[in-house]
């Protein structure tokens, strides 16, 4: 994987750089002019920030350089069997629902065929031998790829498909990415800002960089306006200079942390769009979700950008395929299924 993806979102995320730069240097020369000693207040207000600063570079930082789930095919079959394990109850869940939904509606549709005449009975009756000759035709001239992928899709349970460019076995709702010329497991998009795409690897970290933007932003203008404009009214107001910086440092904040916000949003927004419509397992999916995103149960974690989870159970499980003998004949052989 090479970082640098093409010159378009590699100079995105150098202006990301310098738009932290320029965040610094405005608190940093932050200064309490009514009181001629030093003001503790007002360092313990910078340490806060420079903190919250510290966390949204790990975690800008992490987001760019962690793969954010590759799927080649030197690791497809260990990639899908990760799918599986870790999305085994989502899938679990939408499974029940989805027949619970079938059951319902087979029933509306079983009240109505009562009603149905028997000249319609036999023009169905028609209509399903030709379907079924029709079925029975595709079935016969099926690749090799499709018979393959529907032993697969048994094994794991969950369709799957083929990428045209990559020529690799994918979930459904995987997308190739034109920029990084690869599949990417649960691709939500590729961000120019952190030159990488969003997938399941690194989505905590994004999250997390957008979640620290807003709460930075927002620190750092209560900071500058409470010490800068409302304590020291007098001078701001005489100083074109200080105006001025106020005036772009207004606008940069509610440009900066605006975007970081609509970000935040927008994922949250996927994550519920995600579960739509499953009724009262809605919340029990969403924490699912959560838990594999950050990897684990609830905890402080949550909010460091160090990885736990995802990585290390996908590591795990390529670990213990290597483990295992390579004499047992493997039904579902790597060169056989994934190519």
């Amino acid at each position: 994987m090479k970082f640098y993806k093409d010159c378009e979102s590699f100079s995105f995320w150098l202006s990301t750089f310098f738009v932290f730069a320029i965040e610094i240097l405005y608190i940093y020369f932050i200064n309490d002019d009514s009181s001629k000693e030093k003001n503790q207040v007002l360092i313990i207000h910078k340490l806060i920030f420079y903190f919250l600063f510290f966390l949204k570079f790990c975690s800008h930082f992490a987001t760019s350089f962690v793969d954010p789930g590759i799927i080649e095919k030197s690791n497809n079959k260990e990639m899908l069997e990760f799918y599986n394990s870790v999305n085994k109850e989502i899938l679990k869940a939408k499974e029940k629902y989805e027949r619970f939904n079938l059951v319902t509606k087979e029933n509306e549709s079983s009240d109505e065929e009562d009603e149905i005449s028997e000249e319609d009975n036999n023009t169905t009756t028609m209509s399903n031998d030709t379907s079924r000759i029709q079925i029975i035709n595709n079935n016969t001239s099926t690749s090799i790829f499709q018979k393959k992928k529907k032993i697969i899709s048994k094994k794991y349970g969950f369709e799957l498909t083929k990428c045209n460019s990559c020529q690799v076995s994918r979930p459904k709702g995987t997308h190739h990415c034109s920029d990084c010329h690869h599949c990417i497991l649960e691709r939500n998009n590729h961000c120019p800002w952190m030159n990488n795409c969003i997938g399941i690897f690194n989505r905590k970290y994004y999250l997390l960089f957008c979640l620290y933007c807003t709460i930075s932003v927002a620190y750092s203008f209560c900071i500058y306006f409470y010490y800068v404009v409302f304590k020291n009214f007098k001078t701001f107001r005489n100083s074109i200079s200080r105006s001025l910086l106020g005036i772009f440092f207004m606008f940069f904040c509610f440009i900066y942390g605006g975007f970081c916000y609509m970000m935040l949003k927008d994922e949250r927004n996927q994550i519920i769009k995600e579960f739509e419509g499953y009724g009262n397992e809605q919340k029990k999916l969403m924490k699912l979700k959560m838990r594999i995103i950050f990897g684990g149960n609830f905890s402080p974690l949550w909010f460091f950008p160090c990885f736990k989870g995802g990585k290390i159970n996908y590591n795990s499980i390529v670990g213990q395929k290597n483990k295992e003998s390579t004499n047992k004949k493997k039904k579902f052989s790597r060169k056989g299924l994934f190519k």
